[in-house]
């Protein structure tokens, strides 16, 4: 991906786009997937970075959705383990099988969640993915040794995937320009454009230049998540409302909470929801919580009270409690819901099922859903993009697809680029020519200095955010060892950009701003 190119293609060509797209999570990334695997001429649109807001905060899960099938929702289940076992085939580097325990504390406990995954295996036909089993006591703690011992029954172990959610985006991207496609970060959509009625492009501002200009297009999609009604009502001030935003939140701590690797879920907390507790690149995440939050912004907090449920429903299931000084980073997101028929009730009964709209003038919003199924939300989009703009009827072709960096060659969690697939062998190749650019960027931190230089030179890295919170994630697994480097880092870019010192001291300073709310403050 080549920022300078990019830009010098949006304004040189001067014939309508097929797609033009606005927003760059995961949505919007998966519609651009599905319209360069049918061949149209596609541009994404992002404001800030890929994958900037919710689609970076996620739990880390490739799932069917457990808790969807207690609810009865098996249509989006049965959707989702699709999805799921498309994603373990096609994108192995990034998505791989991982193992949850239900610790149980009676037989009929034990049988009763034997009996509901074994359906929900039924759902996916084993999906790339090994099958349910029964475990006792012995073998659930030979398992999951940091289980609280004391009155457990056994467990029941499921199997679902696991991901690097930035990181997946960020290789979404990648495939979108290998297609033929654009997609580029930092370009903000100031105003939709209309002629006799009926959108025919966007005006865009470059957030790193302060430039503008205008893009023509047959078919617009919106997949700007929690920000969706702000353009909506842009488009159509009498529009109403359809975004109900819930702001889940995480806790991060060290991996010896869960050494063997297997993750566990919390059947039911206090206000009724599950509790994920998941090994991830070295640490342990556990969350969710589901709280009603209208406050719409890309970096919400976690509140304190947030903090202390998580800590208290973990506590009955692990041999050490966790404590506040265990934790090494939080993070929250706002989960983008749809409810076109009003904004009340409880947002964790609301569905998960995506929903698309077409304006008047043609804006297609697409919104809701989750990150196992955003190709299908993609795709579904694309249907859609096809009607509206007049475009000329192709088949899509995004389930068989190749994704940037996929590699028939079996790599292993020791091997500490197993997520860039192919292109470890660019960071292997400078790290040999350049040994100290397989030096760590903190002793806390297993990410080395080749990570960063690829970040800028091939994934459009523009700041210290964009390398220490998505490129890779630091920010996420040890807030307080990211912003002890991040003056390294921020020299590192600008010696490789050429950029001046006023722009160094500043990425610092907006990096650091935001990593503040990623360290636990005290009670």
């Amino acid at each position: 991906m080549n920022r300078a190119k990019g830009i010098a293609r949006l304004k040189s060509e001067t014939s309508p786009w097929d797609v033009v797209i606005i927003g760059g999570g995961a949505t919007g990334l998966g519609c651009a997937l599905d319209a360069v695997s049918r061949g149209y001429r596609t541009v994404l649109l992002e404001q800030a970075d890929f994958a900037n807001g919710t689609s970076s905060r996620s739990t880390k899960l490739i799932h069917g959705g457990v808790r969807y099938l207690r609810q009865g929702n098996v249509p989006l289940v049965r959707e989702s383990l699709r999805e799921r076992e498309w994603l373990l085939k096609q994108v192995p580097h990034q998505v791989r099988p991982q193992a949850f325990m239900i610790p149980t504390y009676s037989v009929l406990e034990t049988w009763y969640y034997r009996i509901g995954l074994w359906f929900y295996d039924l759902l996916a036909s084993r999906g790339g993915v090994q099958s349910t089993t029964r475990f006792n006591k012995a073998r659930a703690l030979e398992r999951v040794p940091t289980l609280k011992a004391e009155k457990l029954a056994g467990g029941v172990q499921y199997w679902d995937g696991q991901f690097d959610d930035a990181r997946l985006c960020i290789q979404t991207a990648q495939t979108i320009w290998d297609k033929g496609g654009i997609a580029l970060n930092h370009l903000k959509v100031d105003k939709l454009v209309t002629t006799n009625g009926r959108l025919s492009g966007v005006a865009v501002s470059d957030q790193l230049t302060g430039e503008t200009f205008a893009i023509k297009g047959r078919s617009f999609i919106l997949a700007t998540g929690i920000f969706s009604d702000e353009l909506r009502q842009a488009d159509n001030p009498d529009t109403p409302r359809i975004i109900r935003s819930s702001r889940g939140s995480h806790i991060v701590v060290d991996e010896a909470f869960l050494p063997a690797k297997t993750a566990v879920m919390v059947p039911k907390t206090t206000d009724g929801r599950l509790l994920f507790m998941v090994p991830w690149l070295g640490k342990v995440i556990i969350g969710t919580t589901d709280i009603d939050d209208e406050n719409i912004q890309l970096d919400p907090e976690p509140s304190q009270d947030e903090v202390d449920f998580i800590i208290e429903n973990a506590a009955p299931y692990l041999s050490k409690p966790i404590s506040r000084s265990d934790i090494r980073s939080v993070y929250s997101g706002l989960r983008p819901l749809v409810q076109p028929g009003g904004v009340s009730g409880d947002t964790s009964k609301i569905s998960r099922n995506h929903f698309i709209d077409v304006s008047g003038t043609g804006l297609i919003t697409v919104a809701g859903g989750k990150w196992t199924t955003f190709r299908k939300m993609g795709e579904d989009a694309i249907e859609k993009a096809i009607e509206v703009g007049g475009l000329q009827e192709r088949p899509t072709r995004s389930l068989t697809m190749r994704f940037h960096g996929f590699s028939d060659v079996e790599t292993t969690d020791a091997d500490p680029f197993n997520a860039y697939g192919s292109d470890a062998i660019v960071l292997r190749g400078w790290i040999r020519d350049q040994p100290e650019l397989g030096e760590k960027l903190h002793p806390r931190l297993a990410y080395v200095w080749a990570e960063v230089l690829f970040g800028i030179r091939e994934e459009l890295a523009e700041s210290v955010e964009d390398i220490l919170t998505r490129r890779t994630r630091a920010l996420f697994l040890d807030a307080q060892a990211a912003m002890e480097v991040a003056s390294a880092v921020a020299r590192f870019m600008a010696e490789e950009r050429d950029l001046s010192k006023e722009w160094e001291l500043s990425s610092i300073e907006s990096f650091l701003s935001i990593a503040k709310s990623y360290i636990l403050a005290e009670s």
